[in-house]
């Protein structure tokens, strides 16, 4: 009936594996947590440059497309004095000292967890933690028998 309790050692081991597994391991809760942290980062980054975007290609389109636009804005950027008329010229290129912000550019991290072989280096010290306090139990009872 003694050598039943070793049978703890085992499932000590596994226990914790399963524990340190589940919570802090490779696919565990934690690492789970921050993927899904990251996802919605990138997620509303991406949301982000889509809005910017938008309105690129909105400013895009004025600027083609009307002339009272393109005036307006060329004088935003200092070009011409009122009352002088503007020319489009074709071809030339983009624009320079154009401060309008093209967006971040977001880089996702790894998540964080526990190596699978760690998990198991701390399943195995726990159960021979286990399985050493059993024998020294079995050890202290033993030498309360033969004093008797």
């Amino acid at each position: 009936m003694r050598l039943l309790r070793y049978m703890l050692v085992p499932w000590t081991v596994l226990l914790v594996y399963s524990f340190f597994s589940f919570f802090l391991g490779q696919n565990g809760l934690y690492a789970r947590r921050h993927l899904e942290t990251e996802h919605q980062r990138l997620t509303e980054n991406r949301n982000s440059l889509e809005a910017t975007n938008r309105n690129f290609l909105r400013a895009k389109d004025s600027l083609l497309n009307d002339d009272d636009a393109l005036s307006v804005y060329a004088r935003q950027l200092g070009f011409g004095n009122p009352g002088e008329e503007f020319i489009r010229v074709v071809g030339l290129g983009v624009a320079a000292n154009v401060n309008v912000p093209s967006g971040q550019v977001l880089y996702s991290t790894a998540p964080h967890y526990i190596p699978n072989s760690t998990i198991k280096i701390i399943a195995m010290i726990f159960g021979l933690a286990a399985l050493a306090f059993l024998l020294i139990h079995d050890f202290y009872w033993l030498r309360e028998m033969d004093d008797e």
